[in-house]
């Protein structure tokens, strides 16, 4: 056992992690814990019963909310599983809430019998089936007899109830937990898809063809119509605090500086066109600086409109899977084998990466405590742009 070894260090960081949520050894810490679910469980059961309005009519369609609590990201990933439901529940009226709701609108908002909530003021308890879903399913209220009417679905019940009963307490509290759930599932060779799967009751694919529809006149607002140009988004986010310490899914910016001069010398020809929130990094070797400047609205045709896309593991990956564009995909402490699709160009980091939900915050900074993190250092310019050849269009 090589004791210099990062995996090594993560190991022993994460057992450190999971020791202290537990609580072993301490009476109190445990006795605490117990509190505080208690104490969330009774709260949202007196705010579901404040806000209900009361349950659907015998003869009224099926109403089903899905409450997708994470970004846009895993709003693209539980798209899978809605479209599931969906085809299988196609009388049913949908619900979706989510934070953002212009994401909400984007990826759910022109199908059959689906209203978008912009705001969460609803109960659970209104509805025939109310879920969350993020890396894993969660009922929070079932009317079987009322499902019971589409005899396909019952089997789907079945399953996911079960799924979610063996679960136990990592699904008490979704906000907290999923780092846990999503660790193990990585530990075990799985993928992103396969707990939502698991836990939802049915077959999710990893790779999608299901495609957005993109707004005609979006590329001519940006002046980008009739022209040739990749987007590159520099894998920061509004939900992420960006200060003198960049994310630990950054790629850092003298690689993106240097693969910029390598990709004008071999492709005068194709603008690039930067996209991203109001927090990410401006770099002035963009032909079209759009950080800051684009409603969520805008992405899907900026997105299709593209030769190739360059990013981190973010929300825009997600987002082009549906999408007629390619991306190339700089892996850090995100896994590759985890989070990669088939069609992308998925460049893993070295053997220091693949660290997700090691701790609480290693989005934010290093486990082990490196700035930059070592990760992303690993991948250079010169891989970056041999993968944006092999997926340009010849």
């Amino acid at each position: 056992m090589n004791g210099d070894s990062p995996d090594l260090a993560l190991h022993l960081k994460e057992w450190q992690e999971l020791l202290d949520w537990r609580g072993r050894d301490s009476r109190l810490v445990r006795a605490a814990f117990a509190w505080s679910r208690f104490k969330k469980h009774f709260l949202n059961e007196l705010k579901f019963r404040w806000r209900r309005h009361g349950a659907p009519a015998e003869g009224d369609p099926l109403r089903v909310l899905f409450w997708l609590p994470g970004g846009m990201g895993d709003a693209c990933c539980a798209k899978r599983l809605v479209t599931a439901y969906r085809a299988l529940l196609p009388e049913a009226v949908f619900d979706i809430y989510t934070p953002l709701p212009g994401v909400a609108q984007m990826l759910f908002g022109g199908a059959k019998n689906t209203c978008i909530l912009e705001r969460e003021n609803f109960s659970p308890l209104d509805y025939d089936l109310a879920l969350q879903a993020c890396m894993a399913v969660k009922f929070l209220h079932v009317s079987p007899t009322r499902l019971e009417r589409v005899s396909g679905f019952v089997p789907v019940l079945e399953r996911a109830g079960e799924a979610q009963k063996s679960l136990g307490s990592l699904l008490e509290d979704i906000f907290l937990t999923e780092g846990v759930l999503g660790r193990w599932l990585y530990n075990r060779g799985g993928r992103r898809f396969e707990l939502l799967a698991y836990t939802g009751g049915v077959e999710l694919p990893h790779d999608t063809y299901e495609e957005l529809p993109a707004a005609a006149d979006t590329l001519e607002k940006f002046g980008l119509k009739g022209v040739k140009y990749i987007t590159f988004h520099d894998g920061t986010s509004h939900a992420q605090t960006v200060g003198q310490q960049r994310p630990t899914r950054s790629w850092p910016a003298v690689r993106w500086c240097e693969f910029f001069r390598l990709f004008k010398r071999e492709f005068p020809q194709i603008k690039l066109v930067q996209l991203g929130g109001k927090n990410s990094p401006v770099y002035e070797e963009a032909d079209f600086g759009l950080v800051g400047k684009t409603a969520v609205a805008d992405l899907p045709a900026l997105l299709a409109g593209s030769l190739a896309h360059i990013d981190t593991e973010s929300g825009l990956v997600h987002l082009a899977q549906f999408l007629p564009v390619r991306s190339v995909v700089i892996f850090g402490p995100s896994s590759a084998r985890f989070l990669g699709y088939a069609k992308n160009e998925n460049l893993a980091a070295g053997p220091c990466g693949g660290c997700m939900w090691t701790t609480a915050d290693w989005m934010l900074r290093c486990p082990l405590g490196e700035n930059p993190a070592p990760c992303t250092e690993c991948v250079k310019a010169a891989d970056v742009l041999a993968a944006v050849k092999r997926i340009l269009p010849r």
